[in-house]
């Protein structure tokens, strides 16, 4: 296969589906007889592309007009690496093929889905705007060989939406067990004076729905039964203000800290500082989560995790043997999950081994990238 890799969202950038992507391209370049990603420009691109095994085209442009300023570069770079498929992250990102294919772009195209971007509308667009948008999504669907949708609840959208159950295989994400591995945290839990504590972690961007606020407001429920209990929330985002407002309001606020942002390479020791990972998201269409790679990274370094049974966490979380799921936005369920797992150390154990031999047997990038690349030859 001569495949061109497209994504608006790609490392340097961090993200759940920049990560997707980037490890994906790692892989699919490493079994492709020629290979080329195109992505947006961005300040850090030059020095992180120059670290990759294969070639980065970069166009300078904004991530949401990507679509429409790579087709020509698409064109080019499959004329002159006579690339014959395409994948792409996300359906606005094939927009991109979808144009060029009419002038000698490749000939097939092969499309991710995550669960967003399959619902999204343009509201503050005129109507006849918004009926451009999703006919153009549309002939995207309608012309990719196959859909590879990263979970069932994503899958169900995509059918919803009139695309063939047949034309969809469901691969989930996938995490590192390399990477993201049991390892000593000590140092870190030192530095963050957290000894004697027990911690609850959230890993994502703060926006309303990661359900950061249910953890926090089920945080006095569970300093009842923990007192000595620490929440890390390692991320930023627009709803910041509201949370930090929210945890002072709450009396909470001397047992949780904000950690905008860390370095990368830090982030498998913040999970191996954690007793228990939670992110209890809500739907709130269009923004929904539908998988959460967080959750295989924390079961990847033996944590167990609590979720909410929204989108696509059900394929994440399996309830009761990596994780244990509720319903989203139930206070009280998330306390006693969470104090469950805080007081009964050897299930809270059993729960994250569960979990990183999950990961290992079925869920690492390799096994994922496989699959689909496997699906892609097969059409």
């Amino acid at each position: 296969m001569r495949l061109l890799f497209v994504s608006q969202d790609f490392p340097p950038v961090r993200g759940g589906i920049q990560t997707y992507a980037g490890e994906l391209a790692t892989r699919f370049a490493a079994w492709s007889d020629a290979f080329v990603v195109i992505a947006p420009d961005h300040p850090r691109a030059a020095a992180y592309d120059a670290g990759l095994p294969f070639d980065v085209c970069r166009v300078a442009t904004s991530s949401d007009l990507f679509p429409l300023t790579a087709v020509p570069h698409v064109r080019r770079l499959a004329r002159e690496h006579r690339l014959d498929a395409a994948f792409s992250t996300q359906w606005s990102s094939g927009l991109a093929v979808h144009l060029a294919r009419r002038y000698g772009g490749p000939s097939r195209l092969f499309v991710a889905a995550h669960g967003r971007e399959v619902l999204f509308e343009p509201e503050r667009l005129p109507r006849f705007v918004r009926s451009a948008y999703d006919r153009m999504r549309r002939r995207v669907f309608g012309s990719a060989e196959r859909l590879f949708p990263v979970s069932g609840y994503t899958a169900g959208l995509l059918h919803a939406a009139g695309v063939p159950a047949d034309r969809t295989t469901v691969i989930t994400n996938g995490a590192d067990p390399g990477r993201f591995s049991p390892i000593d945290a000590s140092p870190l839990r030192e530095r963050l004076d957290l000894n004697g504590h027990a911690v609850i972690l959230s890993v994502c961007r703060l926006v309303p729905r990661k359900g950061i606020d249910t953890t926090l407001r089920a945080l006095p429920g569970v300093m009842r039964d923990v007192p000595h209990v620490r929440y890390l929330i390692v991320g930023d985002g627009p709803d910041r203000p509201r949370l930090q407002a929210l945890a002072q309001s709450l009396g909470v606020e001397e047992h949780v800290r904000f950690i905008p942002g860390i370095d990368n390479d830090e982030l498998p020791h913040f999970y191996n500082v954690a007793d228990v990972v939670s992110m209890p998201s809500r739907s709130d269409p269009p923004d929904v989560e539908g998988f959460g790679i967080v959750f295989l990274e924390a079961n990847a370094c033996e944590k167990p995790v609590v979720g909410a049974r929204t989108g696509g966490i059900p394929d994440a979380i399996r309830h009761g043997e990596t994780g244990l799921l509720i319903e989203p936005d139930d206070v009280d369920a998330l306390a006693s999950s969470i104090v469950r797992l805080l007081t009964a150390p050897e299930y809270a154990r059993q729960l994250g081994r569960q979990g990183r031999e999950r990961v290992v047997k079925e869920a690492t990038w390799d096994t994922i990238a496989e699959r689909m690349f496997a699906a892609m030859h097969a059409e």
